[in-house]
């Protein structure tokens, strides 16, 4: 059997035993079920990649504890920084974070989980390997071709689904920025208006007040008590326009709301990248468009379970 025919089993085994890992991992930290994987399938590739370089480049070094250690601590951790790098700087902001980790680069990778992988791959090289071979080596190689092809084609579809759906981020969080000026815009506007309106209302009466009463001029004692009396009456005018600026605020924001759900439509894919991935919602440059994404994502599942109870 070719060195492809393997490391093509390696990839697609280890990338959906990853997945699991992952899945266990953040249902243990999270207590529930959450797709970790970047594609929407059931895999990580990261991991199935991962194996095989340590499978491949440290196979000289397979019988020496220190050396298999050390060499897939750095194999591991070098692949994690890149693609957390290639990652951050496509999206311009972290899939994941190591930075409240000690001994930690950039927030990419940190020593405490090189250290796990180091040891996980020692694992995976002296004990779980050996059976995973036996097993790939139980299927003809005939049908183990034609599931290879399967598999790739149906991950090569995954992947390109995946990226197209991510590119359009960009501009459905362009879109959603937009949206978020306008109604901040009204908000403004709108309390400008009521406030304008309110002093000048206050500032005619005042006016009109002293042009019936020019002795009060020289009576500010008198002229006191009776804004205070008049107080009552303002404060019930201003509520009143406060109350027609809530509700003109309201339909405005009603309207606005359309347009965020037209913004943000509807993606599974966005959504289930963003419940992968946590800390994109504290990004720095799309974390609050995140959250937004999974608080409307939140609302629509609250939704449907209360209509359907």
């Amino acid at each position: 059997m070719s060195g492809f025919y393997q490391t093509a089993w390696v990839i697609f085994i280890y990338s959906f035993l990853g997945w699991c890992a992952e899945v266990v991992f953040a249902a243990c930290r999270r207590g529930i079920f959450v797709n970790r994987g970047f594609l929407n399938g059931p895999v990580c590739p990261i991991y199935g990649f991962g194996v095989a370089l340590v499978l491949w480049l440290l196979e000289p070094v397979k019988d020496s504890f220190p050396l298999l250690f050390l060499g897939s601590m750095v194999l591991t951790s070098a692949l994690e920084f890149i693609i957390g790098f290639i990652m951050e700087s496509f999206f311009h902001d972290k899939w994941w974070d190591y930075s409240n980790n000690p001994f930690n680069i950039k927030g990419y990778i940190c020593l405490e989980f090189s250290i796990i992988w180091g040891l996980a791959c020692v694992l995976v090289v002296d004990v779980i390997h050996p059976m995973i071979q036996k097993l790939v080596d139980l299927i003809p190689v005939k049908a183990g071709w034609w599931l290879i092809g399967i598999f790739a084609v149906i991950m090569a579809a995954d992947a390109l689904i995946t990226l197209i759906e991510l590119l359009k981020l960009p501009k459905r969080f362009k879109a959603l920025e937009e949206v978020e000026r306008m109604m901040t815009a009204v908000s403004d506007t709108v309390g400008e208006k009521v406030l304008y309106e309110g002093y000048e209302n206050v500032k005619e009466q005042r006016e009109a007040f002293e042009e019936r009463h020019p002795e009060l001029h020289e009576k500010s004692q008198e002229a006191i008590k009776d804004v205070l009396e008049k107080r009552s009456e303002i404060n019930t005018e201003l509520k009143e326009r406060e109350d027609a600026r809530q509700a003109r605020m309201a339909e405005r924001r009603a309207e606005l709301e359309q347009r965020v759900s037209a913004a943000l439509g509807r993606n599974i894919i966005h959504e289930r990248i963003a419940r992968a991935y946590p800390h994109l919602a504290e990004g720095e440059h799309n974390g609050s468009h995140f959250r937004t994404l999974l608080e409307r994502a939140d609302k629509r599942r609250k939704e449907k379970k209360d209509k359907n109870a």
